[in-house]
């Protein structure tokens, strides 16, 4: 005998299963089922970041030892302005502002930057590239450059 339990919505992260259910065992191998796909759907939509400690870095770092991160994978966090002949990354916005570009780092776009330059523009950005101490930038006004962005996201806010 079957027990027509209907329609039964479950939602997580915009994605929608309907299950049609009969005995308690079919009921439970659906919801198991679904279960599944979310967490595969989750982890398929989630943007990848090192998870390695080691790789995040202050921009003070590398600005002050940048022998020590040439050429490796660096994940760094600041206030991102991206303009022409100007891309980088800043300690603060202040530093942006007051034209401190000593305390920034070039960016060379691609495009994990390009797709998503409206929203990262002017904001505090996490950004994971190589890190080239030599490359001062154009003009030499910046402290090095970060090339081969893997990974560019808006940094978290905390409330007060």
């Amino acid at each position: 005998m079957r027990i027509a339990v209907g329609f039964r919505k479950l939602a997580r992260c915009g994605v929608c299963f309907f299950i049609r259910g009969g005995n308690e065992m079919n009921r439970n191998w659906y919801r198991a089922l679904a279960l599944s796909a979310i967490i595969v759907l989750l982890a398929a939509s989630a943007e990848s970041v090192s998870s390695s400690i080691e790789n995040s870095v202050s921009i003070v770092q590398l600005i002050a030892t940048p022998e020590k991160y040439q050429g490796k994978v660096v994940q760094v966090m600041g206030f991102l302005r991206l303009e022409f002949e100007g891309n980088a990354i800043y300690l603060h916005e202040d530093d942006y502002k007051h034209a401190i570009y000593k305390n920034g780092l070039m960016i060379v776009n691609n495009t994990n930057i390009d797709a998503r330059a409206d929203k990262l523009n002017l904001h505090y950005v996490i950004l994971e590239g190589i890190f080239d101490g030599n490359n001062l930038g154009n003009k030499g006004l910046n402290s090095g450059t970060i090339s081969n962005i893997t990974y560019a996201g808006i940094c978290p806010t905390r409330k007060p």
